[in-house]
């Protein structure tokens, strides 16, 4: 089944999430995609995944390990399985497709 995943959909998500912050849209095997807009700060922990964001809207920096990353829109930022990571200083617009596939640990 062939779905468009829009950016109205991938909000739509978010409002309906029970955090508010992060939606899931679509989920095939270890592949799950979502939509990341948090507001204000960024709390999130390491994940179990491997994952990629893909920036749609706003700019900031991206802390990954012991980097300080600016990013923008259309940017795509990869994040290991464990890794301490979280975006600072971006923008109120700020929001991202969030890509996590692989198996627990990531991919070797």
């Amino acid at each position: 089944m062939t779905e468009r995943l829009t950016v109205n959909r991938a909000l739509q998500a978010v409002r309906e999430s029970d955090d508010g912050l992060y939606g899931v849209l679509l989920e095939n095997g270890s592949m799950e995609l979502g939509y990341y807009k948090p507001t204000g700060i960024d709390e999130q922990s390491p994940h179990d995944q491997d994952e990629i964001y893909i920036v749609q809207s706003g700019h900031g920096t991206f802390v990954c390990g012991d980097q300080s990353i600016p990013f923008q829109p259309g940017d795509a930022l990869f994040v290991a399985a464990g890794v301490d990571h979280r975006f600072t200083d971006f923008s109120d617009d700020f929001a991202a497709w969030v890509v996590f596939y692989g198996p627990p640990g990531g991919e070797s």
